[in-house]
């Protein structure tokens, strides 16, 4: 399949960023209520899965695959953030995006990555596979 037509597409959404997201590696800061950059990153792919699912064949997914990351300020739960994706290439199945997360003015996060545009039924058949040889190793 053809998925250049791809590229240049994009789509911002408001997000509420709540306590799920709060970073909790350090126990003395969880009283900041900071959101984590892993809940940040993960609230961009979602929103360039949504872009994404749009234009895709219902047999169809898109899983990432790469991903680089700047968290430039913090952000605490509860603040509304603008997070915008867009697709900036298209290489065979490959879509590479840049996304960014603002407060107001201020910029929280920016990240580029890529997804890979795969057959649902391929991608479940590599699962099961891989979960298949896990049982074997484990004796189950």
């Amino acid at each position: 399949m053809d998925f250049e037509f791809l590229e240049g597409k994009r789509l911002t959404e408001d997000v509420a960023l709540d306590e799920t997201m709060v970073w909790n590696e350090d126990i003395e800061m969880l009283d900041l209520h900071l959101v984590a950059t892993s809940a940040l990153i993960g609230v961009v792919h979602r929103v360039s899965y949504e872009l994404l699912s749009r234009y895709l064949p219902s047999d169809y997914t898109a899983v990432v695959v790469e991903s680089l990351v700047r968290h430039v300020k913090a952000v605490s739960t509860g603040t509304r953030v603008a997070v915008g994706v867009r697709v900036i290439g298209v290489v065979g199945n490959r879509v590479k995006f840049r996304g960014i997360v603002m407060s107001g003015d201020e910029k929280i996060l920016e990240a580029e990555f890529v997804r890979a545009i795969v057959p649902r039924e391929k991608l479940r058949r590599l699962a099961l596979e891989k979960a298949e040889k896990t049982s074997r190793l484990f004796g189950i």
